[in-house]
């Protein structure tokens, strides 16, 4: 049997607090948005609902998991692992039809080259959480790169309620630098642990595809009226919406 084996040099007690400040953030930005509109939900529908219920199961898996260990509940960690066989699947089609969703209503009230612009954020929120999730998996008997990965998933849920926290309580700020905030925060945080694998030096490899792979979500970003990315967005549009 594979038996999960924490090394030495995890601290899971800073894991356990960078998982609980997440909590507290996506607490906070959806909130303002979302469950302060309980139990009405005038805005929202059942595509919402399950789509929210999947990403608050995957935060509560990114908290729990870290706590298991830290008190070397080694079987319960394996059995929860198991279970996001399942659950991340379902984030995953979830994000799709929340975006597909977005898009038709979007394109109501601006121009499909807009939305399809503003889409890139969340096809690249998509593209990172199967690439750290399956890798993640590929590395599940190698604790360290394991634990990377599966950060980085978290990492990539500060995004919407950060938007949402700078929409709902500093209104001032243009929208455009709303999402760039948000992206840099991802990115910065991303640096952040790279760095500090480098200083303490650990393993690099992780660290460094997630630190890249948030680069390039911001230089798609930045790129989101180019030909290359509406040409994409379209083949986007075609082929899922």
């Amino acid at each position: 049997m594979n038996k999960i084996i924490p090394p030495t040099p995890i601290k899971t007690r800073n894991i356990i607090f960078g998982m609980i400040l997440m909590f507290v953030i996506v607490h906070i930005g959806f909130h303002a948005t979302y469950i302060n509109q309980f139990p009405v939900f005038q805005k929202y529908n059942w595509m919402h609902h399950i789509h929210g219920a999947l990403m608050g199961a995957w935060v509560l898996l990114l908290l729990v998991q870290p706590i298991l260990i830290h008190y070397k509940k080694f079987a319960a960690h394996r059995f929860w692992g198991k279970l996001s066989y399942a659950v991340a699947p379902c984030v995953i089609v979830s994000m799709v039809f929340i975006a597909r969703h977005n898009y038709h209503t979007g394109i109501l009230t601006k121009s499909a080259i807009d939305v399809m612009a503003i889409q890139s954020i969340t096809w690249m929120q998509i593209v990172m959480f199967v690439l750290f999730y399956s890798l993640a998996i590929y590395y599940r008997k190698n604790s360290y790169n394991h634990m990377r990965f599966m950060i980085a998933t978290a990492i990539i849920m500060l995004g919407p309620p950060i938007n949402r926290i700078i929409f709902s309580y500093f209104t001032d700020i243009p929208t455009a630098y709303v999402f760039i905030i948000a992206l840099y925060i991802k990115t910065g945080v991303a640096a952040a642990l790279f760095l500090s694998d480098f200083i303490k030096k650990k393993y690099l490899m992780p660290g460094l595809i997630v630190l890249l792979a948030f680069l390039f979500s911001d230089i798609v970003f930045h790129a989101r009226y180019s030909d290359a990315w509406q040409a994409v967005g379209k083949f986007i549009v075609n082929t899922f919406y």
